[in-house]
């Protein structure tokens, strides 16, 4: 996430190229940019999309580096503090994990904040710190890996900055009465997390940059195998999604650091089965630099494709891009559409307004430039039917 200049790594023998197309007046997606906060919490880090206040509507959440933990409602975006501060990461995730109805919010430190709104319509107040551990973390992911109906929670730390932490993954395993056991699985240094259900068998496994870990449904007990799918810079940035619509989940990977290196964005076929190894390689963007800590997948244009989006950090060569790809002909060709050239870090895709499509929310993570800004999506406006 900081600036700092590495020899650039190579790229992979023989992926499959595939053709970027720029053409400004063609299937441009409709965007409003609207600033949420011109003075957000300073250097804001961690980011959340989630409905807090149970009006069903996204709102979101802004960590910053030393705090505070805030709220923004739908649709005035009335800013409320939830925590002064006390969770060191970069990331946060948003579940239900109190089984009480409402979201509360998982962060770094490691704690949870209890959501007092237990199914009123006041906007919460007061959130009560749940401290799971004692454990600084650059990624959180949040899921039910065991399915006993208790989220639990996956982090990883880096291993740049001299921190050389990023090679284990720590699983936090949520038992009666908010105790937690812990397990943790070696991995190669680096950054990078995602939960999906990669071999299709109905629970969570874990993906990093070229290997996903296998759930066996014990999360403590069992082995997580790994298996290698491709070889990947350290640093990744890691979504899952179908792009080729053949109804198995393809992993997303852009380089997340460093300034100053270059590699690619690509997106990886997952096979019949997942767990063979050299999974066939489609770029997605080529030679780009190595700062893309924002990547997003979803439909971004309503063709029921699922799109790509990626935000470029501030410390990177100017400009800064943040780029909606747009999928054609399942992941064969893209239409790359610049939405801002400030940067943004952590970018998120939802469905802010609950107008049927997929609009950003992004912040650079520090620098001169740092307001909370979304793109607000109009194709839904466009495409609803004209009243006379």
């Amino acid at each position: 996430m900081y600036s700092q200049n590495k020899e650039r790594i190579p790229s992979a023998r023989f992926p499959v190229l595939v053709l970027i197309i720029c053409l400004p007046g063609w299937a441009q997606i409709p965007f409003d940019h609207v600033v949420v906060d011109e003075h957000g919490p300073r250097d804001p880090w961690a980011k959340i999309i989630a409905d807090i206040d149970g009006d069903g509507f996204d709102d979101i959440v802004i960590g910053g580096r030393d705090g505070p933990l805030v709220w923004y409602a739908y649709p005035n975006w009335k800013k409320t503090v939830i925590a002064q501060g006390g969770y060191k990461t970069v990331d946060g995730e948003a579940g239900d994990v109190d089984g009480d109805g409402d979201l509360d919010i998982v962060m770094g430190g490691l704690i949870w904040y209890e959501n007092p709104r237990l199914g009123g319509d006041v906007p919460p107040k007061n959130w009560k710190a749940h401290k799971v551990a004692d454990h600084p973390t650059h990624d959180i992911e949040l899921g039910d890996l065991d399915r006993d109906g208790r989220l639990d929670i996956v982090t990883r730390d880096q291993s740049e900055f001299g921190q050389k932490a990023g090679n284990r993954i720590y699983l936090w395993h949520q038992g009666q009465g908010d105790k937690w056991t812990q397990k943790v699985i070696n991995c190669p240094h680096g950054e990078g997390l995602e939960l999906a259900d990669i071999d299709r068998d109905g629970d969570l496994d874990i993906v990093i940059g070229g290997i996903w870990f296998e759930n066996s449904g014990k999360v403590i007990a069992g082995s997580w195998s790994a298996h290698g799918f491709c070889q990947w810079h350290a640093n990744a940035t890691v979504q899952v999604g179908d792009i080729n619509a053949d109804g198995r989940p393809d992993v997303i990977l852009s380089p997340s650091e460093l300034k100053g290196s270059f590699y690619r964005i690509s997106w990886f076929k997952a096979p019949a089965d997942p767990g063979v190894p050299g999974w066939q390689e489609n770029i997605i963007a080529e030679h780009v630099e190595c700062v893309i800590h924002g990547l997003a997948a979803a439909d971004m244009n309503g063709d029921g494709m699922v799109d790509v989006v990626s935000a470029e950090m501030h410390q990177g060569a100017d400009p800064d891009e943040v780029v909606v790809y747009i999928n054609r002909q399942k992941g064969v060709s893209w239409i790359k559409q610049v939405v801002s050239t400030k940067g943004s870090h952590y970018i998120q895709a939802a469905d802010i307004g609950a107008d049927g499509d997929f609009d950003l929310v992004g912040a650079n993570w520090s620098g001169s430039y740092q307001p909370i800004e979304m793109w607000l999506n109009k194709l839904s406006d466009r495409n609803a039917p004209s009243h006379r």
